[in-house]
């Protein structure tokens, strides 16, 4: 109850200029006299905070972001050594806006492998200061600093695995935590990966006998590069194992083949230090049995095999002195030894390696020519279609060795033709990647701008197809800066499709800047309109068709997004990549309008994909060769590196194989609800 003589109290309070630390109370003037005002809230859950004025208002900082508070204002008069009435309170709650959260605590890997790290972290929830949105980890490998992956998490993770890392490589990782204010401080840590053994190699990976080197002393074996995984570690060093008896039980360090020499049956010895071929060569052939093996020879020598004796091959893969993997064994033979009616023939020997060794010099001289010396015959290597399965199973023996030395082949293709246009400084901005640039020859040249310097570049090229020179456009994956640009050569052509190979992100990296819409409403590219009609997806690729509008004029641009091809490698299974072709050939039959192919770099698929489509039509317009082999090497003398990797090229023959043993590569139709129409375009489908 109040007394007659106690203060009025206030009848408004108000709060002004609120943040995440800070706030001003404000109220009107109570009636009557009064002293002063006191002013309580709770600080904390047990920390009374009062604050007295004489002013109507009164700033409060220190506060704790995205918090109620309920502030209480209580008007006195008197002084505490009289007597000191007080009115009866007035409150108001208030919450505090949000603000960054503080940095993640207790930050640090759970479990590790060679690639991956699990990381575990903790936030308390007086640290997230508002509505926790998720949490943000961005790493990059000390070498790359600029290199940024990024991977975020939901809010409630308190955990989380990153992989694909490089074993031995070092790291560090920023996770921080974001809110409605935005991303807070970061938790950091620095992780060095370990290395472990390669993993173990495929069963067919084994060093193969080169039968035409064999002697009685000696025999030659072939191993390639990608025999072993740098899942676990680069590999660092190679050397093979050589033994009369397979041993399983082969530690390092082995006996050297001055050890084993005198034994009537010689076990497993290392033959030589490990060494690392691979330089500038994805295969190497090595002799077994070279070497003299003299008193100041090195501890591993190669030394003389028996002759007439059987002898079991493994290649064994380094990754650290202490760390290695072998392959399975290869079993070889040496000659026995004919010295007796060698002799006798010692004249004519020598006229033949005479000339041998001139034919050998002549060959090596023009293998050291320039790449532009590539004789004309060697630009087609037309295939029967009838011997093309025989042909496909003759070319992967061997791991795949005669793929291997077919591909090598078209390494220099067109390399020497000139890049002005992309060198010039205007226009390097606008290349994704600084080594892959369109010759000037076949660029696609777009229609200049007001005079202005680069503006008719583009990163494209114009490249042949089953039926015209110039039936393909392919091109990079557009940047952001060169969005405009690529809409405006899709309307300058007068393309009427879009192969897309690539996904827009692809292990937290940008492989493609997004160019179309991600919904119904219309997105202009410079003056070019871009709007969505209708959209259906298949299991590996979705289809959209596009309005595109400039000025009054509109045309119809359909999308082919091939969504399924993995971060590294070749679709699996190829037929997927097979069955895309047909789905696009079956919307889009040759007219005369080129079509617009691109992945990130505009190479290593965009390649695959045409090749893949001139065989397919070939096969269906009865042809009756195929010349794999020349349609790359068509395609890279207009543009640098079509097909870019031997994976690819391989899986282009494999492809056709499935065609010809009849494996079904009909276009799927697409699953039930997944086709979306734009409902402003009447008749959109």
């Amino acid at each position: 109850m109040r007394r007659e003589n106690d203060p009025r109290p206030i009848t408004q309070l108000n709060a002004t200029d609120v943040g995440a630390h800070e706030l001003t109370l404000r109220w009107d003037r109570p009636a009557g006299d009064y002293t002063d005002f006191e002013v309580q809230y709770l600080a904390a859950a047990d920390q009374l905070e009062t604050r007295t004025t004489s002013e109507l208002e009164l700033r409060l900082d220190g506060l704790s972001p995205y918090t109620l508070y309920t502030f209480t204002v209580v008007v006195r008069s008197g002084k505490p050594a009289t007597i000191l009435m007080s009115s009866r309170a007035h409150s108001a709650v208030v919450r505090t806006l949000q603000a960054p959260p503080a940095a993640p605590v207790r930050f640090q890997p759970s479990d590790a492998t060679p690639t991956e790290l699990a990381f575990a972290w903790d936030l308390p929830a007086a640290d997230a200061h508002g509505l926790l949105r998720g949490f943000v980890l961005e790493y990059a490998s000390v070498e790359d600093p600029s290199d940024i992956h990024t991977i975020e998490f939901s809010p409630d993770a308190r955990s989380g695995r990153v992989s694909g890392l490089t074993a031995g490589g070092e790291y560090e990782f920023r996770l921080s935590a974001e809110s409605g204010a935005g991303r807070g401080a970061s938790a950091r840590w620095k992780q060095r990966m370990a290395i472990a053994a390669p993993p173990r190699p495929r069963p067919h990976a084994l060093p193969a006998e080169v039968a035409s080197r064999r002697t009685s002393s000696s025999v030659a074996v072939r191993f390639r590069s990608d025999y072993f995984s740098a899942a676990n570690g680069n590999v660092t060093g190679y050397t093979l194992v050589v033994g009369e008896e397979p041993r399983e039980d082969t530690p390092a360090p082995l006996p050297s083949w001055r050890d084993v020499h005198r034994l009537p049956l010689w076990p497993p010895y290392q033959v030589t230090e490990p060494y690392y071929p691979f330089r500038t060569s994805a295969v190497e052939e090595f002799v077994i049995g070279a070497e003299r093996c003299e008193l100041d020879s090195p501890p591993y020598c190669n030394g003389p095999l028996k002759p007439g004796a059987r002898y079991y091959v493994k290649l064994r893969a380094f990754t650290a002195r202490d760390k290695f993997t072998d392959t399975a064994y290869t079993l070889v033979y040496t000659e026995a030894d004919n010295t007796g009616w060698i002799a006798g023939g010692a004249v004519c020997a020598a006229a033949l390696c005479a000339a041998g060794a001139g034919a050998l010099v002549l060959r090596r001289r023009r293998a050291r020519a320039s790449p532009a010396a590539v004789p004309a015959t060697q630009a087609s290597r037309p295939v029967r279609v009838s011997d093309f399965i025989d042909h496909y199973r003759l070319m992967s023996a061997d791991s795949d060795f005669r793929f291997s030395e077919e591909f090598e082949e078209l390494k220099h293709v067109g390399r020497e033709q000139p890049c002005t246009a992309a060198d010039l400084p205007c226009n390097r901005p606008k290349n994704r990647f600084t080594n892959i640039l369109p010759y000037d020859h076949s660029r696609y040249k777009l229609q200049p701008v007001d005079d202005e310097e680069g503006s008719d570049y583009i990163n494209a090229n114009y490249v042949p197809g089953h039926n015209s020179p110039r039936e393909f456009i392919v091109t990079q994956g557009p940047l952001h800066c060169t969005r405009d640009d690529f809409w405006r050569m899709c309307w300058e052509s007068g393309s009427r499709a879009i192969v897309m190979l690539t996904r827009c992100v692809e292990k937290g990296r940008e492989k493609c800047d997004r160019y179309w819409p991600y919904d119904t409403r219309p997105v202009y590219y410079g003056d070019i309109a871009v709007t969505s009609l209708n959209e259906s997806r298949f299991p590996d690729w979705t289809v959209t068709e596009l309005a595109v509008c400039r000025g009054a004029e509109q045309r119809v641009v359909t999308h082919f997004h091939f969504t399924t091809w993995p971060d590294f490698g070749v679709p699996d299974p190829p037929t997927a990549l097979a069955r895309f072709v047909r789905a696009f050939r079956e919307r889009c039959p040759a007219d005369g309008r080129p079509v617009v192919v691109h992945c990130s770099a505009g190479v290593g698929r965009s390649g695959t994909f045409i090749t893949l489509d001139r065989a397919l039509q070939q096969l269906a317009a009865h042809a009756d060769t195929l010349d794999i082999f020349g349609m790359v090497h068509a395609m890279r003398r207009e543009r640098v590196w079509m097909v870019q990797t031997e994976q690819q090229y391989i899986c282009i023959h494999q492809c056709v194989v499935a065609a010809l043993e009849g494996a079904d590569l009909a276009p799927p139709s697409p699953p039930p609800n997944n086709h979306h129409l734009n409902p402003a375009f009447e008749g959109g489908g």
